[in-house]
């Protein structure tokens, strides 16, 4: 009996205990049935096309557990891809307003914010926001290349340059060519203004960053050619050749403005010759004709051509071939010539001068960014005789 006595108290304690665990579970597995049940309410706002309600239930699912991080971040997600940004705002926004988060989970909720900002075009917003992860060190490849885009939109080329540079010693990667676009749209600015020494200065920065840089050549050229200088001009657009062959087509007529005198004729039609021969240059064939023509006379001409085409046919240099033979027909042909040229023209006409190697893009005139996958330097002459 004393034993049982002195067993009382434990007894008394051990049930009070057990009575209190068996309350803490009945209410975590009521605060679980509620959690459910709201994610189940919000899911079903959702599928009745009711958004603004399941933003709330989701941000208030939020407040009674923050281990819902996760899912709100692809809701957030969900909503931008679909278009409704500022609802992608708003969840995010919340999101960034918890102090229960974690400095990884912040992190990630300020990319998120920022590429809604993106989004909506509010550029100075996200911004700040990529400043400030690439200043805490959190997402900084990201962030950068987040910025770079700003500046370039903003048409920042020195706030842009500074960002790539960062972005080459975060990642190791060489950003050479951006960077010696960069300095070519400055170079085309300052031209623009009338400024050559700028233009110039510009230029061999952009050289000193990529030596291929095709671009920066052009640019020399044209800035040398329009001072009067056709000699350094000439050298300028000669390098393109070994820069990217693929360019050519750019220089033919250029090169002609800088040997555009009787003496330099022949010097003009000899580079032509070169360049056909060794990158089958389409411009330049049509340029050549064109000289020995002039100096060879119609026939002269159709012969190179019907030759040339025999080896690589185009619709340019068909079209170029019955021109030639129009002008010298007197017969009773010209009808038939006539119609068959105008079906050559209207195929010119739906022939692309350059296409996008990245995603395809086409276009009449050269885009050193493309317009539709916002790539640099991917857009490229199409081949042939154009």
């Amino acid at each position: 009996m004393i034993i049982s006595t002195a067993l009382l108290p434990v007894a008394a304690v051990s049930g009070w205990f057990a009575a209190k665990r068996s309350l803490v579970k009945s209410e975590i597995k009521s605060a679980a049935r509620e959690l459910r049940s709201d994610y189940f309410r919000g899911i079903n706002y959702l599928l009745n096309e009711q958004p603004d309600e399941a933003i709330e239930v989701f941000i208030r699912v939020l407040e009674v557990d923050s281990e819902t991080v996760e899912t709100h971040l692809a809701l957030g997600n969900l909503y931008r891809r679909r278009g409704e940004v500022d609802r992608a705002i708003r969840i995010h926004q919340n999101l960034i307003a918890r102090t229960t988060l974690s400095p990884d989970e912040r992190s990630e909720a300020l990319l998120e914010l920022g590429q809604d900002y993106m989004s909506a075009g509010l550029l100075d917003r996200a911004e700040s926001l990529y400043k400030e992860l690439i200043e805490i060190q959190a997402y900084t490849t990201q962030a950068l290349r987040q910025v770079i885009d700003i500046y370039e939109q903003e048409k920042d080329w020195d706030k842009a340059l500074s960002s790539v540079e960062s972005l080459e010693r975060v990642t190791g990667e060489w950003c050479g060519q951006l960077m010696a676009h960069y300095y070519c749209e400055k170079a085309s600015l300052a031209h623009a203004k009338g400024d050559i020494k700028g233009a110039l200065d510009h230029i061999r920065a952009a050289l000193r960053a990529d030596v291929n840089c095709v671009r920066a050549s052009l640019l020399e050229g044209d800035v040398r050619l329009h001072i009067g200088d056709a000699k350094s001009a000439l050298s300028a657009y000669k390098r393109v050749e070994n820069q990217d062959p693929a360019y050519l087509g750019e220089i033919v007529e250029r090169v002609g403005q800088c040997l555009n005198n009787e003496q330099e004729c022949a010097e003009y039609a000899d580079y032509l010759s070169i360049i056909i021969d060794r990158f089958n240059v389409g411009n330049a064939v049509l340029a050549l004709s064109n000289i020995i023509e002039d100096t060879a006379g119609s026939d002269a001409a159709i012969d190179f051509l019907i030759a040339r085409l025999g080896k690589v046919p185009s619709t340019a240099g068909l079209d170029r071939l019955l021109a030639l033979e129009l002008s010298g027909n007197g017969g009773n042909n010209d009808s038939r010539t006539t119609s068959i040229k105008e079906v050559t023209r209207k195929l010119l006409v739906r022939e692309p001068d350059y296409r996008c190697e990245h995603c395809g893009f086409t276009a009449r005139s050269l885009y050193w960014k493309c317009p539709a996958c916002k790539y640099w330097n991917t857009a490229k002459p199409s081949e042939g005789i154009n």
